[in-house]
């Protein structure tokens, strides 16, 4: 008896251990304690939805989808094991399935905040806007102060042309979570979508800066500049460039001469790859009717030599480019 009571206490103690890892992010050292703990309690589905969710973590989700599948089959009133499996089947785009896995873990608890945030995302990705934000607005009720929450009834409301609503879960989740880049985005976009431009711009940047390689995010503040100086008259665009806010007058200048010139190495390269077919096609029929082929060879060579120096001359800025920002 006293052996046993030992094991459990053991079991209980290293499963303590490996939740804490988990609540850490350290995934991969809480493995081997679950699995030690599960060789010793096989038919405990808690361990196995913990072996889910640190899988899922290591975006492991054909592991993730076993273990929690596992965890159903001991126990198929497990609301932890339907929203592990929501998830993992949101991640794989089978949104049908995902859905099903969410209500059901609803139906087991239907007050718990995480699960109607998970049923939100199934209903948001199955197209189901105002469902999702019912789900959405009930998870808040349970759990005010999460930006995450925030910033999904932002979406929606985006997504739904409640662009005034939108902006305020944004700026409520940007209030609980003011280091992510992505809230800063999504409410720039908001706020420009409102023409509001400058403050617009300002988020983006924030964005920019905290993920400096993010190419959605640089992407996101050069057209919201850019658009909004192509519907400026142009005798007035430089006077509103000057506006903006100097890092992001520079931002943009930058991305414009960049833009610029790979467009016009683009382009060209196109251009040439056509006439180069096009020659090629020439060639071909001037040798059927047994012409001289010599000239039209000569000049073949020649489009193909600009071709390749054009396509290396590319492939040159794009290498450093990318060691540039590498050594970041």
């Amino acid at each position: 008896m006293n052996n046993e009571q030992d094991d459990i206490r053991i079991t209980r103690g290293t499963t303590d251990r490996a939740d804490a890892l988990i609540d850490l992010g350290r995934y991969e050292q809480a493995i081997p304690l679950l699995s030690k703990s599960l060789a010793e309690s096989p038919d405990d589905d808690y361990l196995h939805c913990r072996l889910a969710d640190a899988y899922f973590h290591l975006t492991d989700y054909a592991k993730s989808q076993d273990f929690a599948q596992r965890a159903l089959h001991l126990n198929p009133n497990s609301d932890h094991a339907h929203f592990r499996l929501a998830w993992v089947y949101l991640k794989n785009n089978h949104f049908d399935a995902a859905l099903q896995h969410a209500q059901a873990a609803i139906s087991i608890d239907p007050d718990d905040a995480t699960n109607l945030y998970t049923l939100a995302w199934a209903e948001y990705h199955s197209g189901r806007f105002k469902q999702a934000l019912a789900a959405a607005e009930r998870a808040l009720e349970l759990n005010p102060d999460n930006a995450d929450l925030h910033e999904l009834i932002a979406d929606l409301m985006f997504n739904m042309d409640n662009k005034k609503q939108a902006e305020k879960h944004y700026r409520e989740a940007l209030r609980h979570d003011p280091g992510s880049a992505s809230i800063h985005c999504c409410l720039g976009e908001c706020l420009a979508a409102q023409h509001k431009v400058h403050e617009a711009s300002e988020h983006v940047l924030a964005a920019v800066k905290i993920e400096p390689d993010n190419e959605h995010f640089r992407n996101t503040l050069f057209n919201i500049v850019h658009h909004d100086l192509m519907d400026t008259p142009m005798q007035s665009r430089e006077v509103a460039l000057d506006k903006l806010d100097p890092a992001v007058q520079f931002f943009y200048q930058d991305q414009l001469g960049r833009r610029g010139w790979f467009e016009k190495l683009r382009v060209t390269s196109v251009v040439t790859l056509w006439l180069m077919l096009l020659m090629l096609l020439m060639l071909f029929f001037t040798w059927l009717t047994g012409d001289d082929v010599r000239k039209l060879t000569m000049f073949v060579f020649v489009v193909a030599g600009i071709y390749i120096m054009l396509f290396l001359i590319r492939l040159a800025f794009k290498f450093i480019e990318v060691r540039h920002k590498n050594n970041r």
